[in-house]
């Protein structure tokens, strides 16, 4: 595996931005790809821009990777996963301290913004949670 890891420098994936308003119902239909460059555990910093076998579980929760993909699959949890196990309730509120944001859970399993844009990926709430702060 790590001979592998060496021929993959960078990995490529999507990030589903999309949202829907609240309140009219128009959906906005956004995605963005990110680069990862494929680190050493040792080397990594587990946040954006790297990758490792310690991080990979976790970035597969929002972003969505091509093939080849050089570590283990990850099952992905989504809001309406936790919902549907009694993790959390529709109504709760979740804070997000890095910027002061905090969202609700929604029926849809979305996470809604104060400014009333529901997200069905927390990775692409908290980064428009950090865009608008």
């Amino acid at each position: 595996m790590e001979h592998f890891l060496m021929d993959i420098t960078v990995l490529v994936a999507r990030l589903d931005e999309s949202y829907t308003v609240f309140g009219t119902g128009e959906f906005v239909h956004r995605a963005r790809e990110v680069a990862f460059r494929v680190t050493s555990a040792d080397e990594c910093g587990h946040r954006d821009g790297t990758i490792c076998t310690e991080c990979a579980p976790s970035w597969q929760m929002d972003y969505e990777f091509d093939e080849p993909f050089p570590f283990e699959r990850a099952q992905r949890v989504t809001v309406a996963d936790l919902i549907a196990a009694g993790r959390v309730r529709v109504g709760d509120r979740i804070a997000n301290s890095e910027f002061d944001v905090t969202a609700v859970i929604t029926a849809c399993g979305g996470l809604m913004l104060p400014d009333g844009r529901v997200f069905t990926n927390p990775s692409a709430a908290a980064h428009a949670a950090g865009a608008s702060s």
